[in-house]
C-alpha cells in the first residue's frame, strides 16, 4: 500500500511538471529606473530586464517580462500572478516566495537636500522621511517612531516632495536616487552626502503560488549557471552603462 502511494505521488508530481512546462514563465520587474523602464523605442529596458533576457537563454525558453509598480509586483508574486522577480528578502518573506539565487548587492541610502548634514542616528530622528509604499530601508529606521514616515507611490514622487520641502529626507538605493533626479529637475549638486543605511543582496525569487513552482530546480540551476558564466560579466558591464553607480564587485558573493 505504501509503495502504491509513493508511485502515485511520483506520477502526480511528474504530471504537474509536464503541465507547468507548457505555462510560459512570467517575470515581474519594478517599473523604476534603472531596473525597468521603456526606452525611446518603446521597448522594455533596464538592469533587471537584461538579467531576465539572459536567464531566458540559460533556461532555453522565453521569459515574459512585465513592468509594474512595487505594490502590484509584491501582490502579484504573493498571488502567483507572476513567477519570478528580483527583490530584497525584506519585501517578500519565505511564506510567499523562495529565494533561488543572489544577484547583486545594493546600498540603501538616506539623503536630503544640500545643506542637511547627516552623520549619525541622532541627526535622522525627528526628520520627515518619504518612503515608497511597500518598500523598506532594511534598517533600524523602519521601526523608529521618532522619524515621521510619509508614504509615496514611487521614488519620483518622494524626490518631488523633497524638492518642495514637504519632507526632509528620502531613502532608496544609490542607483535609483541618481536615476530619478532629472525627472524632478534636480541634479546631484542639489542633494547632500548620502547617509549609508544598509547593504543587502537582491535575490532571484520564485513565487510559492506560481504554477511553475515545480520547476524550481531547473530555474535555480539556470540562474547559477548564468552567474558563473562570462555572460554575467557582460551583464554587469552593460548594467553600469544604465546605472554608472553600480560599483560593487558582484563576481564573488556565494
Amino acid at each position: 500500500m505504501k509503495s502504491s502511494l509513493l508511485v502515485l505521488c511520483f506520477m502526480l508530481s511528474s504530471i504537474n511538471a509536464v503541465f507547468a512546462a507548457d505555462i510560459p514563465l512570467k517575470a515581474v520587474v519594478l517599473a523604476e529606473e534603472p531596473w525597468g523602464f521603456y526606452n525611446e523605442a518603446g521597448d522594455v529596458d533596464g538592469v533587471t530586464v537584461s538579467y531576465f533576457k539572459r536567464l531566458s537563454k540559460f533556461l532555453n525558453e522565453p521569459v515574459e517580462v512585465f513592468l509594474v509598480p512595487r505594490q502590484r509586483l509584491l501582490h502579484g508574486m504573493k498571488k502567483g500572478t507572476y513567477d519570478l522577480t528580483i527583490t530584497f528578502r525584506d519585501y517578500l518573506p519565505e511564506e510567499f516566495a523562495t529565494a533561488l539565487d543572489p544577484t547583486i548587492q545594493l546600498d540603501k541610502m538616506l539623503v536630503g537636500l544640500k545643506g542637511l548634514d547627516i552623520k549619525s542616528r541622532e541627526d535622522i530622528e525627528g526628520l520627515r522621511l518619504a518612503v515608497v509604499r511597500g518598500a523598506s530601508t532594511g534598517s533600524w529606521v523602519d521601526q523608529n517612531e521618532a522619524i515621521k514616515k510619509v508614504e509615496t507611490a514611487n521614488f519620483t514622487e518622494a524626490l518631488w516632495l523633497l524638492k518642495k520641502g514637504r519632507v526632509d529626507v528620502v531613502t532608496g538605493t544609490k542607483q535609483v536616487i541618481h536615476a530619478s533626479l532629472a525627472k524632478v529637475g534636480m541634479t546631484a549638486e542639489d542633494i547632500g552626502t548620502p547617509y549609508f543605511l544598509s547593504c543587502k543582496h537582491v535575490l532571484l525569487m520564485l513565487s510559492k503560488a506560481s504554477p511553475n513552482y515545480v520547476r524550481k530546480a531547473k530555474i535555480k540551476k539556470a540562474a547559477e549557471e548564468l552567474r558563473n558564466s562570462p555572460e554575467w560579466d557582460v551583464l554587469l558591464r552593460d548594467a553600469t552603462k544604465i546605472a554608472p553607480n553600480l560599483i560593487h564587485d558582484y563576481s564573488n558573493h556565494n
